[in-house]
């Protein structure tokens, strides 16, 4: 891949779409390979729009969102701006207090009110994570997206600016992590024009994957509270590669909201790709047998992201199998490290409303957040581990 410069000098870009083609290189980009308001969207525990939508009623959490959510009656706030191609084209609500966009699946990502659902849903996703993590520690003073910080501390000027559909590329998704008040961006690139047939074909991927957002603002997260707010922490290979567990970690632990104590195998994107295997070399799990990924495996890991073993590129498509990458490493021992503190000390069933027990679950997202902000710039696994005992 060759190194191509964005429009600032603070971005460059590598992006790998899904059909595993080169779109450029950006260290700052991470990529996917107050009232009462209502809004119609898949929630952040369903795994796509064919599960169901739902009307979802009163969402923000004031403590986390001081001025709630939504903004001028758009798709735009505090702590996010949704929209697609220009800041200015937000969605606007259908009726006073409501955002009710059905997403129709026989129509393309554009069709009908597809493109108002889409900015909707990721509106609602990137609002609900940040509400999440600011309970657990992310807040102002922590280097947080916000664009006001209510007098509060830390600097502000900052919500992300979420780009929908956006024609930078095809099928992904990337975010771009400044230091803190400088405007940060995540980028899901639209649904065209991939000629591998095993992606869900012309489904927007802010209503087909909820995954995919939860998995890019995390990288927001994890770039922000490593290294003091700077956004340039995670350069490495090794902390790159980290940033892509991270994410996955995160993913698993909002999306599936674990109902019980059991832990079951974790399968990240099996339907936005169409297939059971999902995009990872294998699942997360605690069963050696199912995912022998351990430290010693990043001996034979160069990469961030995983190559293509029948083209030597780095890609996600799904035509072939896979070498794991270094990220896959990193959150299985999440995934492991979750699993055993559930056992230990028992499961949360309102671990996301209520972050003061001492249940695993609870313990494992403090730990996630705590950890970040004592680990050293650009660390190697074996810091990152340490960080999280020192947190304990």
């Amino acid at each position: 891949m060759d190194p191509q410069a964005s429009h600032s000098s603070l971005e460059c870009k590598i992006t790998i779409d899904a059909c595993g083609r080169s779109l450029g290189r950006d260290p700052l980009r991470d990529g996917f390979c107050g009232g009462s308001d209502v809004h119609l969207g898949v929630p952040v525990t369903k795994d796509a729009v064919t599960e169901g939508e739902e009307i979802l009623v009163d969402l923000e959490d004031l403590t986390s969102s001081a001025s709630g959510w939504v903004a001028s009656n758009q798709t735009a706030g505090n702590n996010v701006i949704a929209y697609k191609s220009s800041q200015s084209a937000t969605t606007s609500q259908s009726s006073d207090d409501t955002f009710d966009y059905p997403y129709d699946t026989t129509l393309g990502p554009t069709g009908g009110s597809n493109i108002d659902a889409a900015r909707t849903n990721a509106f609602y996703i990137i609002n609900k994570v940040h509400d999440y993590a600011y309970k657990y520690g992310w807040t102002e003073t922590s280097y947080n997206f916000q664009n006001s910080n209510f007098g509060k501390g830390g600097a502000e000027g900052d919500r992300v600016l979420m780009s929908v559909q956006d024609s930078g590329g095809t099928n992904n998704a990337n975010f771009a992590t400044p230091p803190e008040y400088v405007l940060s961006q995540v980028v899901n690139l639209g649904p065209v024009g991939c000629t591998y047939g095993l992606l869900r074909p012309r489904i927007a991927m802010e209503r087909s994957r909820m995954i995919s957002v939860v998995h890019e603002f995390t990288h927001g997260i994890t770039n922000r509270l490593t290294g003091g707010g700077t956004g340039r922490c995670l350069q490495t290979t090794e902390a790159g590669g980290m940033g892509e567990g991270w994410s996955d970690a995160m993913a698993e632990y909002v999306w599936t909201e674990h109902k019980d104590s059991t832990v079951p195998d974790y399968v990240l994107a099996t339907w936005v790709f169409n297939n059971p295997a999902g995009i990872r070399a294998h699942p997360y799990s605690t069963n050696p047998s199912v995912n022998p990924l351990r430290y010693s495996s990043i001996q034979q890991l160069h990469e961030v992201h995983g190559k293509n073993p029948q083209t030597n590129r780095q890609s996600r498509s799904l035509l072939n199998p896979q070498h794991p990458d270094i990220g896959e490493v990193w959150a299985n021992m999440l995934h492991n490290v979750y699993a055993a503190l559930i056992e230990v000390h028992g499961f949360s069933s309102t671990a996301m409303d209520d972050p003061s027990g001492t249940e695993g679950n609870i313990v494992w997202l403090h730990l996630f957040i705590d950890a970040l902000s004592l680990q050293p710039c650009n660390p190697t696994l074996p810091n990152a581990r340490d960080a999280w005992i020192q947190a304990d």
